[in-house]
């Protein structure tokens, strides 16, 4: 009965109701599929600049990421002659230029972290220094 209803309520009042909610339900769906993003998430205690490059090795975008904070990068094929599609791979590297880490393989719509990259993982001749005696108490990423 209440299948019933619904369908009346769709079809009846103007007779391309149902035609224009699948019509504006197709636009936002595309809309959603349209775009490759990456997530670069800065779990280091470093400032990082990220590189994101194609498959075919383009650079894409060149971007600082503070400590303990990340950044959304996002392209649509829309007004765009050289869309790229993934897999794409993220170079991260030290503010003097030193390599930090790559990650590789990284698929449209993903997230990736510094800590889990490949490299040395250290800027200078030094590695990740060790987290502040307050660690426990007030946790790196925590909102004060």
């Amino acid at each position: 009965m209440g299948r019933q209803i619904l369908t009346a309520l769709l079809v009846i009042p103007f007779g391309g109701l149902l035609k224009m909610k699948t019509f504006v339900c197709f636009l936002l769906f595309s809309f959603f599929l349209s775009a490759a993003s990456i997530e670069i998430y800065n779990d280091s205690s470093y400032t990082l600049q990220a590189k994101i490059y194609t498959k075919t090795n383009v650079e894409l975008s060149n971007m600082t990421v503070i400590s303990g904070h990340y950044i959304k990068w996002q392209e649509s094929p829309y007004n765009a002659k050289d869309y790229a599609k993934g897999p794409f791979y993220v170079i991260f590297s030290c503010p003097n230029g030193d390599f930090y880490g790559k990650s590789s393989i990284v698929a449209e719509n993903s997230r990736v972290y510094a800590q889990r990259s490949r490299g040395p993982k250290k800027c200078g001749s030094h590695t990740q220094p060790d987290p502040h005696r307050d660690h426990e108490e007030r946790p790196p990423h925590a909102k004060y």
